[in-house]
């Protein structure tokens, strides 16, 4: 028998993303989706076992796209 790894702690009323290690995943393959083209980006994102259906969302068109929530690290003095 199989056993699920995530919990409903891994999802957030709203969809928001709640994985920071997807989000991060997510991220690169945006990047690499803008410099080196949509055949590296998916490759990339199906290597690491992002769903196939975010995987079109993200790629298919910017629009589509959540934005990325603003980073909680503090503003350096």
């Amino acid at each position: 028998m199989m056993h699920s790894t995530s919990s409903k702690d891994d999802v957030v009323e709203g969809n928001s993303r709640n994985d920071t290690a997807t989000a991060q995943l997510v991220e690169q393959g945006v990047e690499f989706h803008k410099v080196l083209g949509r055949t590296v980006a998916t490759a990339y994102l199906k290597e690491h076992h992002v769903p196939t259906e975010v995987i079109y969302r993200i790629l298919s068109s910017s629009a589509a796209r959540r934005q990325s929530p603003p980073s909680r690290t503090p503003p350096r003095c």
